[in-house]
Formats: C-alpha cells, structure tokens, sequence
C-alpha cells in the first residue's frame, strides 16, 4: 500500500504538469494571436511561457498535495483497521476528497492569479451543472421530474441574455479575457477606416471554405442551426 501510495501520488502530479501544458499552451498561444499579435514576438513568448509554466506548476502540486493527503488518510485507516472498499489510489471515504480538494486549492488555487481565476471559473460552471444533476439523482424535487436535454435551452438563454446585460451595461464586470472578446465581437465592429478588412481572414476563409467543400452535397444543412456539422 505505500509503495503504491508514493507512486501514485509522483504519476499525479507528473500527469499534473503535462496537462498543464498541455492544455495552457495552445491557449495562449491563441489568445496572443487574436489579441496581443502587434506586441513583440519575444514578449509574446516570454507571456507564453511563464503563463504555462504557472498552469503546469499549479496543476502539478495540487494534485500531489490531494493525492498524497489521500494516500495518508487511506493508509491511516488501514492501520487503525476500518473498513476501505475502494480501490488504491481513490478516497477512502467520500469526505476525503472534499477536506484534501479543500486543503490543497488553500495552498495552490487560492493564490489570485489570472490563471487561476480563470481555471476555477471554468470548473465553477461545471462543478453547479454536475451538483445539479447529482440532486436530479437522488430524487430532489422539482430537479428528479425534468433532465437536462429538457432544461438547456432555457439555460443557455439565460446565459447569454445576462451576460449580453452586463456587457452593454457594466463590462468592467466580467472576466478580463471574456470582456476583451466581446468587445472584439460587438464594440470593435462599431467603427472602421478605409484601411479596415472587409474580408474574412485568410485562416477563417480557409476553415470556412474547407466545410464548405466537404458539404457542397448537402449545403442546406451547415445553415441549420439545429444539426451539427
């Protein structure tokens, strides 16, 4: 069990920072492009890396620190002869996923940061749809008498009417990356000059012109909004 508890825990956090970078790098290489292309290419880079680094580095340590507060719990009830049903590596019992993910977001996610804001504002979404389909499972009414294929659509207008709200009437509001975006896409537009691009771009215009191709059989269906291409 301890060996098994050391290794677990290293491969944790090993699979922590190749996620990290996995998933931060092509983010942010993107949003440099969309959003910061006239800065200098070395300053670019530089941003890239650290904010990479910081997602890797975070990602990396929180696991090793929930793993490892796991594998203590789980070897301590061993010793002391209680009862452990699930299988190595995984919480003993459930309130010790929810005190480690507690003790190791105090040392890691609760440190403000750009990056992690926005990494705990992408599970927070997650983390209220998945409670709410876990009352729908266990019987909690009125959420056990509908599904969600039923609730979406409502929820996605809702979505959007609020945030649109908050864009025209207080921008400032929301996330820095989010606001940039819808500035790009409604407020941008609002104004040009004669040099402006009336055009797609050569990388949109590429993308567009691909599906298009791979649908010219079918054209009618890429302006249904209800399929999926």
């Amino acid at each position: 069990p301890v060996s098994h508890a050391l290794v677990s825990t290293y491969l944790g956090m090993r699979n922590g920072l190749h996620y990290g970078v996995k998933i931060r790098a092509p983010h942010a290489l993107i949003m440099h492009l969309i959003f910061k292309a006239q800065s200098p290419l070395k300053d670019n880079l530089i941003s890239i890396l650290k904010m990479s680094f910081v997602h890797a580095r975070n990602l990396g340590v929180f696991v090793f620190i929930y793993k490892g507060l796991l594998s203590a719990a789980r070897l301590l009830y061993i010793a002391l002869g209680l009862g452990v049903s699930t299988p190595p590596g995984a919480a003993a019992r459930g309130w010790h996923a929810l005190l480690a993910g507690w003790i190791g977001a105090q040392f890691v996610w609760a440190n403000f940061s750009s990056v992690n804001e926005q990494i705990c504002l992408y599970l927070l979404s997650r983390v209220i749809l998945g409670l709410f389909k876990l009352m729908a499972k266990r019987g909690v009414s009125p959420l056990n008498k509908v599904n969600y294929q039923q609730v979406y659509p409502y929820l996605a207008s809702a979505i959007w009417a609020i945030v649109m709200w908050i864009y025209e009437v207080e921008p400032k509001m929301l996330q820095p990356s989010l606001e940039a975006s819808m500035r790009y896409l409604y407020t941008d537009s609002n104004s040009w000059s004669r040099k402006e691009r009336f055009f797609p771009t050569l990388a949109s215009a590429a993308i567009l012109g691909s599906v298009f191709w791979m649908k010219r059989k079918s054209l009618a269906d890429l302006w249904d909004l209800k399929k999926r291409v």
